[in-house]
């Protein structure tokens, strides 16, 4: 069973609509606040290029880290991962170490079954639910094999009908 790759603007439309505006709200503040509250900074100088550079550098970081959030929320979701244990892991762990250990640990996305649409999880040979096979095997030497092979690539005898 093949699953359609996806598309790096398939996974940034999981992100809910609501965190846009905030991600772009904590930019902005976050500007502002570097060009008007440096240390150092004279008031009536907003020409000063350290203090954009500082806002601008620390607002995108800050608006990622709102947008990789709501991504999280909704991945660990569709994933069946504990969603709110995900998200605050992510939100509260420091240094986003966080993110980092919930990219190294997601779980692969279901599949589904291509007769009755039940969601099952990736490698299943097997569907629980109406037994479909998701995964041909050789009736042989036991490697799977795509459902259109006529014959088995690793032992190279013919597969029967009910295999495919």
């Amino acid at each position: 069973m093949t699953q359609k790759k996806s598309t790096f603007s398939d996974e940034v439309a999981i992100i809910p609509g609501f965190v846009y505006p905030i991600a772009i709200a904590a930019f902005a503040c976050l500007v502002y606040l570097f060009v008007s509250f440096l240390p150092g900074h004279d008031p009536k100088a907003l020409h000063a290029p350290g203090s954009w550079c500082a806002g601008i550098a620390v607002g995108t970081v800050v608006a990622v880290w709102v947008l990789l959030i709501g991504y999280v929320n909704q991945d660990a979701k569709r994933r069946a991962m504990g969603q709110l244990l995900w998200t605050l892991l992510a939100m509260f762990v420091p240094n986003m170490i966080g993110l980092l250990a919930y990219f190294l640990l997601r779980k692969p996305l279901p599949e589904v079954c291509p007769r009755c649409g039940t969601q099952v999880e990736k490698g299943f040979h097997y569907c629980s639910k109406c037994g479909c096979t998701l995964e041909p095997a050789c009736p042989h030497c036991g490697q799977s094999v795509q459902r259109d092979y006529v014959c088995c690539p690793y032992c190279g005898k013919a597969l029967t009908a009910q295999t495919a």
